[in-house]
């Protein structure tokens, strides 16, 4: 029942991000007067089809991505006489870069649309009322009790935990002054002023890098959530910025990941997705709505990778193409184009082993076949 629970988001999320790309490519050949043969959801073998005037669409039964297949866009089916009107080779080079980045484009325009919409509904962040402290630092000897509500940390009004925390790394002085609100029952609220002497540590970030941070040593309260909630144009702003930091983001972990300082056992797959998609749903839906924001963008970096088979591969050859004003042969951009696919396939195979053995699945298919190894 849990894996159903799982699922079901992850189907809707894979659903939306492989619609919305491949329309992407779809409305630009419309727009660049050039037919599309086939739009797919999923690959392999059709579970079931329709047939319109020039394209037939599908929904296949592995649903790990999606293609648009342009009239005239292998050299190979290109008829002896040439590329015909219609046809994807016989469209200007910008026309064609349009089409291979339309993509992309509709990822980004995805990412920010939710994410505007996440802001404008709210999204829950833990609030900022203590309740907890952690043994062995600074505030479990202060005079913060657990129930007190953080107002203010060095002159900034906070409203949840992550200000909080932005306010503690932002400190620049010795100590932390905090103004509390501590209930007392029927009677007003007790404002007090406190001062903590924060513990420096040195801590390693998601992608291994040292920092030293600030750490007073208390936990939200688990109960206490409140609203990140914008009017319609800060919450532009926000989007944007949170569209932006992602990007960064996305970019960096890539970095890291080929300069060998982020292990490939942090690549996260299919199967990952699925559990986060059925905790975020779990959790309701404008966490689940924030979840597909994100990969929506992850999804627009990585096809912009300049990697043959994906989205930056084929829009290398055509910038190259643009800036000589000779095409490079396209029977030459299949081979490449054909070794890159494979390449990507070896890596989605490593990537779902990687999403086994994090998960422990290997583990649980082994008690679940009462598999026994013994040395």
């Amino acid at each position: 029942m849990n894996s159903l629970i799982s699922l079901l988001p992850a189907l809707i999320v894979f659903g939306i991000l492989i619609i919305v790309h491949e329309f992407g490519h779809f409305i630009a050949c419309r727009l660049s007067k050039v037919r599309v043969e086939k739009f797919s959801i999923g690959f392999g073998p059709e579970l079931f089809h329709w047939q319109s005037k020039e394209t037939r669409f599908s929904i296949s039964i592995f649903p790990l991505g999606g293609f648009v297949t342009p009239a005239g866009e292998e050299a190979s089916k290109v008829s002896p006489e040439g590329p015909k009107p219609g046809d994807f080779l016989a469209a200007p080079v910008l026309s064609r870069i349009f089409i291979v980045v339309s993509g992309v484009i509709m990822n980004y325009v995805l990412a920010f649309l939710v994410f505007w919409t996440v802001f404008m509904i709210g999204r829950p962040m833990p609030g900022a009322v203590v309740g907890g402290f952690v043994k062995g630092y600074p505030a479990e000897a202060s005079r913060l009790k657990a129930g007190d509500k953080i107002l203010i940390v060095n002159d900034q009004a906070v409203t949840h935990w992550m200000d909080i925390l932005k306010g503690f790394d932002e400190t620049s002085g010795a100590v932390i002054d905090l103004t509390v609100e501590r209930p007392r029952g029927n009677a007003k609220p007790e404002i007090l002023k406190i001062q903590i002497k924060p513990k420096i540590e040195t801590m390693r970030d998601p992608f291994g890098k040292v920092a030293e941070v600030k750490r007073v040593g208390i936990t939200p309260d688990p109960k206490v959530f409140v609203k990140e909630r914008y009017d319609i144009l800060p919450a532009l702003k926000k989007a944007w910025d949170l569209e932006v930091s992602y990007t960064v983001l996305t970019h960096k972990a890539l970095f890291y990941l080929v300069t060998g300082q982020l292990s490939p056992k942090n690549l996260m797959g299919p199967l990952g997705i699925i559990q986060m998609s059925g905790q975020a749903a779990q959790a309701g839906i404008v966490v689940l709505l924030q979840l597909l924001a994100i990969l929506s963008v992850s999804l627009a970096v990585i096809n912009l990778l300049p990697f043959p088979a994906l989205d930056g591969g084929h829009l290398v050859f055509l910038l190259i193409e643009l800036i000589t004003r000779r095409r490079i042969s396209p029977v030459l951009q299949e081979r490449i184009t054909t070794g890159g696919f494979i390449l990507l396939m070896a890596l989605m195979v490593f990537v779902i082993y990687n999403d086994a053995v994090n998960l422990s699945i290997l583990d649980k298919l082994k008690n679940l076949f009462h598999f026994n190894v013994r040395p």
